[in-house]
């Protein structure tokens, strides 16, 4: 074989070697390489938060956690991994992921329930499907890396566990403690537990107008008109299985003071 050809088939192959092991990122924002500094430039959020920060970008819930005092190796406010929960599913085709370079599992308890995660060491990218649609994405460091905090990176494919409760139930909703003035907009958001199944959202109220969130965990609320009314909100999560739960509150809304 030419010399010269050898060599560019050398050099073509360690190309491919390298792209292949290389972590993944999102958005420029990489574990063990990226900081809470970096989050905060990208996004303008995650500031004050502690090691965990969510964030809503587009149609997508993000959830991004940094190291603290329990990996020794690392700096505190390290990037450790980041979760995209996708409102709209997708495929592998779509994002352009070739499935043969993952391995398959099934991440829930119990099993068998419709959901599949996909792990690919090399890179530290995870994704979760639930009837063939990917709706869950997970960066964490290549396997090469992960001594850098043992035990978060201990387990990984429980970064896509779901798990099915016996039963769902909503920790609370935000409803403002203290009364908005008519015309301002109050932001409402539902807390509940995250067993990581693919859920669905709803919201009701009895009054105002709901002008952002509306499927989502977090909405805005108009309270235009609603001077000296009571506003009750209420908020469904329900799973493709069919089970759900549901949560109110209520709040007074002012009159807008006199000029």
């Amino acid at each position: 074989m030419n010399p010269a050809f050898k060599l560019i088939l050398t050099v073509l192959a360690l190309l491919i070697a390298t792209r292949q092991v290389a972590a993944e990122e999102w958005r420029g924002i990489k574990p063990l390489s990226s900081t809470r500094e970096d989050v905060v430039r990208l996004f303008g959020d995650c500031s004050d938060s502690g090691v965990w920060c969510e964030l809503t970008v587009e149609n997508e819930d993000v959830l991004i956690q940094f190291s603290g005092q329990d990996c020794l190796n690392l700096r505190p406010g390290t990037v450790l991994s980041v979760q995209r929960e996708l409102r709209n599913a997708t495929t592998f085709e779509a994002l352009s992921l070739d499935k043969k370079r993952f391995k398959s599992f099934d991440p829930s308890i119990p099993r068998n329930r419709g959901y599949r995660g996909f792990i690919d060491e090399k890179s530290g990218l995870l994704l979760k499907t639930f009837r063939g649609q990917v709706f869950q994405i997970n960066y964490i460091p290549r396997k090469e890396e992960w001594a850098a905090c043992p035990d978060y990176y201990r387990k990984p494919r429980e970064f896509v566990a779901a798990f099915f409760p016996h039963v769902l139930y909503v920790y609370s909703l935000s409803c403002p403690s203290n009364n908005p003035v008519a015309g301002q907009k109050v932001v409402i958001v539902a807390d509940y537990p995250s067993p990581g199944l693919r859920m669905s959202f709803f919201w009701v109220t009895t009054a105002g107008r709901i002008v952002e969130g509306q499927g989502t965990k977090k909405i805005v609320l108009d309270t235009t008109g609603l001077a000296g009314k009571v506003v009750t909100v209420t908020f469904e999560l329900s799973e493709a299985s069919g089970h759900s739960a549901t949560a109110s509150c209520s709040f007074d809304v002012a009159p807008a003071p006199k000029n």
